[in-house]
């Protein structure tokens, strides 16, 4: 982790500002830092020889402001550097190919759900090269893996994003997808609640489905095929084409592994016939109080969880709040200024469980109600 230890602190208020760098508060051992381009938190440790600056995980910047606010910051303090680490480190550009959570999906024209070593997903592309294709994958050595080839092969029109599928298609318009696909995925026979098809996922697949685009999962589990199917079919209206054994025109590794087994492989393929509602997104993040009556007992919902971890002061009127919210699989930990009027730190990403979470957060802690 990029850090520098510094020989003394000054004790002065805040906010100060140095050249182009802004530090806004100073919450407990945190202090909030505000760059051109960036904002975030750094800490300080006091050590036996000196004081240890970092960043904070969960507001980490680019290397170049961390630098940046380092430097700034013994100005501030006329200290000197007892330590550092951060002269050799050298800036990772950011892949294009690789999106987050806040980026725009609209141009997505297909998606596969974990796609492991990749080898469906460059055929996909391979196949539609007018086409934008969208790999959701958890596991971070499969992505690096498959940027490394689609860059190698001068592969255009592949997106990656490291996150949970069932949230990143609640961001996806409506009406969009001509195809998903859901190879061989965990089955997670002692923890179903963390299986990627369920009711939730096949509704939000439906609403981003064309009509006649289709959903295609594909498993050698038979439990995972026995709970799908009877996922599937508990919808009012259905068409499913289901498949044994039936070969596939890419065999993943996970495939080449099952057939020397000798195992059964299912296909399962749901073809969406409805026309949905546009997806209306107006997620507003504000507050409208100060929060209070702030407790630090987990809240956990169907959908999402809330959780005040810490509170940080920053003087009689104003305080730091880090706290876990959003979905129950994926949640986000975020930071608020809690004062007169509160606001977030840096605001969560603008997904449904996340304003959720949101809503209920001021509800608890704010006395509105839910109706409001």
């Amino acid at each position: 982790m990029p850090h520098i230890v510094i020989d003394k602190i000054k004790d002065f208020s805040y906010p100060q500002k140095i050249e182009d760098v802004e530090f806004l508060f100073k919450a407990e051992n945190l202090v909030g830092v505000k760059t051109d381009s960036a904002k975030f938190l750094i800490k300080i440790i006091k050590k036996e020889n000196g004081f240890l600056v970092k960043y904070d995980k969960i507001t980490r910047p680019i290397i170049s402001e961390i630098k940046k606010a380092y430097l700034a910051f013994v100005k501030l303090n006329e200290a000197n550097i007892i330590f550092e680490n951060i002269k050799g480190i050298k800036e990772k550009l950011p892949n294009k190919n690789l999106l987050n959570i806040e980026d725009d999906l609209s141009a997505i024209d297909i998606v596969e759900v974990g796609f492991g070593s990749g080898r469906h997903l460059v055929y996909l592309a391979k196949e539609n090269r007018d086409k934008i294709i969208l790999g959701i994958e958890i596991h971070k050595p499969s992505i690096e893996q498959v940027l490394k080839r689609i860059e190698h092969e001068k592969i255009t029109n592949i997106r990656i994003l490291n996150h949970d599928a069932r949230i990143i298609l609640s961001k996806i318009p409506s009406n969009r997808l001509s195809a998903i696909y859901v190879h061989f995925p965990v089955p997670w026979d002692k923890k179903p609640h963390r299986r990627v098809i369920n009711k939730d996922f096949i509704s939000e697949s439906i609403r981003t489905l064309k009509q006649n685009g289709f959903l295609h999962l594909r498993t050698d589990s038979d439990n995972y095929f026995e709970y799908s199917l009877n996922e599937f079919l508990s919808f009012n209206k259905t068409e499913l084409k289901v498949k044994k054994n039936m070969p596939y025109i890419v065999s993943s590794k996970y495939e080449d592994r099952w057939k020397k087994l000798n195992k059964d492989i299912y296909d399962i393929y749901m073809i969406n016939h409805q026309i949905s509602k546009e997806l209306v997104e107006n997620f507003d993040f504000s507050f409208e109080k100060r929060l209070k009556g702030l407790d630090f007992t987990p809240k956990v919902y169907d959908n999402f969880v809330i959780h005040i971890e810490k509170i940080f002061k920053i003087d009689s009127e104003k305080e730091l709040i880090r706290l876990t919210l959003g979905n129950f699989n994926r949640p986000e930990h975020v930071y608020i200024l809690n004062k007169e009027v509160p606001e977030y730190f840096k605001a969560p990403a603008p997904i449904k469980e996340n304003y959720l979470a949101h809503l209920e957060l001021k509800r608890l802690f704010n006395g509105i109600s839910k109706s409001e």
